[in-house]
C-alpha cells in the first residue's frame, strides 16, 4: 500500500539517503533538489522533486521506509504515473509545475490535493490560491495563445479553478455577526469570473462579509448594489477592458457615487500604467497578498455592519 505523504523534511531525506542533513540542505540551496517553503520558512521536498533528484544524480534511497514510501513510488516508470504535458510558467517550484500540468489534463482531484498540501504547511487559502491557481491560469493562457493547448482545455481549466476556489471558500468558518460588508465584481465587458471570485475568497478569509456579484456587471447595477448593501468596501477586478474611455468614465462614476466611508479597491491585469492615473479609487492592489494587507487595515477602521 503506497504512502499518502508527498512532502518531506531535509532531515528525513538525509536519513533515507544515509547522508548528512547539511548535505541535503546544500543540495537544496544549489537547486539540485527543488524545494518549497512553509509559511515559517522551513524547507520541504516533494515526492516529485525527490524522484527527479534521484534520477539526475543516479542515486537511490538506502532506506525508503524512513519516508514511509515504497520503491515503486520512486520510479518514474511507475505504471500509476500519468504522463502530463510540461506547461512553462513563472512558478518554479515542483508543486506549481505539477499543478499546471494536472490542470492542463483536467485532473481536478490532483489539483485539489496540491492546494490542500499548501494548507497543511500553514498557508492561508488565498495564499495557496494565488500561488497555484493564478500562476497556473497565466501559464495555461500563454500555452493556449501559443497553440500548445486547445481552447477547450483552457475553458476546462477555468471551470476547474472556479470550482476549486469555491471549495476553498466553502471550507471557511461562518462569517461573524456584524462583520464589515464588502461587495465587488468584474466590470461590464469583462467576462472573467475567476479573479473576482478569488478576491471574495481573500476578503472572507480576512473576516469580511464579502459578496461577489460576478463578472460583466454594469456600473449602474453595482451602484444600486451599493445602495442596498451599504458596504464599507467595494472592489473592481479588471482583467479585460474593451473600451478604455468608456471604462474610465464608468469607473469614475462609481467612485463619485460612493460615500466618504466606502473604500474603492481596484486591481487586475488590465489596469496598466496608462489607465490607472485616469481612474479614481482608494487603492490599487497588484496581488491578493497586497489586498489582504490593505483589507486588514480597512476592516479595523470600518464600523460594524448594520445588515
Amino acid at each position: 500500500m503506497g504512502s499518502k505523504r508527498v512532502q518531506f523534511s531535509p532531515k528525513e531525506v538525509a536519513q533515507s539517503l544515509r547522508v548528512s542533513e547539511s548535505s541535503v540542505k546544500r543540495w537544496c540551496d544549489k537547486g539540485a533538489i527543488p524545494t518549497i517553503r512553509t509559511v515559517g520558512g522551513h524547507r520541504r521536498i516533494t515526492l516529485s522533486a525527490l524522484r527527479e533528484f534521484l534520477r539526475s544524480s543516479d542515486r537511490s534511497l538506502v532506506d525508503p521506509l524512513v519516508l514511509g514510501i515504497e520503491e515503486a513510488e520512486l520510479s518514474l516508470a511507475n505504471p500509476q504515473t500519468i504522463v502530463r504535458p510540461l506547461i512553462p510558467g513563472d512558478g518554479r517550484e515542483p508543486s506549481q509545475q505539477e499543478f499546471r500540468s494536472a490542470l492542463a489534463v483536467g485532473d481536478e482531484d490532483r489539483c485539489l490535493r496540491l492546494l490542500m498540501d499548501r494548507l497543511s504547511l500553514g498557508w492561508s487559502r488565498s495564499e495557496a490560491a494565488e500561488d497555484m491557481i493564478t500562476d497556473a491560469m497565466r501559464a495555461i493562457g500563454n500555452a493556449w495563445d501559443c497553440g500548445d493547448l486547445d481552447v477547450y482545455q483552457e475553458r476546462r481549466s477555468c471551470t476547474i479553478c472556479h470550482r476549486l476556489v469555491g471549495q476553498l471558500r466553502d471550507s471557511l468558518p461562518p462569517i461573524e455577526t456584524g462583520a464589515s460588508v464588502a461587495i465587488g465584481a468584474s466590470p461590464e465587458s469583462d467576462p472573467y469570473q475567476l479573479p473576482t471570485a478569488m478576491v471574495e475568497l481573500a476578503l472572507r478569509e480576512n473576516g469580511w462579509n464579502a459578496i461577489n456579484l460576478g463578472c460583466n456587471l454594469p456600473v449602474a447595477s453595482l451602484i444600486r448594489a451599493v445602495e442596498d448593501y451599504q458596504p464599507s468596501l467595494v472592489w473592481l477586478s479588471v482583467t479585460s477592458v474593451a473600451d478604455a474611455e468608456g471604462f474610465i468614465r464608468e469607473e469614475n462614476r462609481l467612485a463619485n457615487a460612493l460615500g466618504e466611508n466606502t473604500s474603492l479597491i481596484v486591481g487586475g491585469s488590465a489596469l496598466d500604467d496608462e489607465l490607472r492615473p485616469r481612474l479614481r479609487y482608494t487603492a490599487h492592489c497588484d496581488s491578493l497578498r497586497h489586498l489582504v494587507e490593505l483589507a486588514s487595515v480597512l476592516r479595523r477602521q470600518a464600523p460594524p455592519s448594520r445588515n
